[in-house]
């Protein structure tokens, strides 16, 4: 049965929130993957239904949270649609394929990316699954190292598709650092400098 109650907080960093119930009781908490439509951003205060339900602590928890009254539209480029982030990834793979051709680099190295990448994208949707259910959650230090060695394209296309770690500002910061530092050492071992460092253990 649908409750309802007042947004009383909101973490848009972090991407969660607690409603106070208008029925009284302890104040119940919601996770941006409750909300039934994500384009919307939750305000203090705002009036919302949602389904009582608990997480495995047996603690009070929102879902299917529904946002009355006039919401304000979350400003969020990366959620534009899949496309904007798969058809770039796709171009980086081919430009890796050509250099592959060209000698510029190991033929190991795209296919170890489009592996790791796989992973990561799966890493992601499982910590994306453990925080609907409030289990343990992966590091986000593993998340970042498996973007830096390789695994960001994956990284990003989960973060555009799956709407994961997509909000909290302080992990995107860093996720973008990883993906310079990896196209920097992309970029090295392209380089005349770079090249005969991995030819002489290939």
């Amino acid at each position: 049965m649908a409750a309802k109650g007042r947004v009383k907080k909101w973490n848009a960093d972090k991407g969660f929130g607690f409603i106070q119930p208008l029925d009284g009781g302890a104040d119940v908490f919601f996770h941006v993957s409750a909300l039934r439509d994500r384009t919307l951003l939750p305000q203090i205060n705002q009036l919302v239904t949602y389904v009582p339900t608990t997480d495995k602590d047996n603690r009070p928890k929102a879902e299917g949270v529904m946002l009355a009254g006039k919401s304000v539209k979350r400003r969020s480029p990366q959620h534009r649609g899949a496309a904007d982030v798969v058809m770039p990834v796709l171009a980086l793979f081919a430009v890796l394929v050509v250099a592959v051709l060209m000698e510029y680099l190991p033929w190991q190295l795209p296919l170890l990316m489009a592996v790791l990448s796989g992973v990561t994208f799966v890493v992601y949707a499982m910590d994306k699954s453990a925080a609907q259910k409030n289990q343990y959650r992966t590091p986000e230090s593993t998340l970042h190292m498996l973007a830096l060695v390789g695994g960001w394209p994956g990284a990003l296309c989960a973060q555009k598709i799956l709407r994961h770690k997509s909000v909290k500002a302080a992990f995107r910061s860093v996720f973008w650092g990883t993906v310079v530092v990896n196209l920097g050492m992309l970029g090295f071992l392209m380089s005349s400098a770079g090249r005969p460092l991995w030819q002489a253990f290939l």
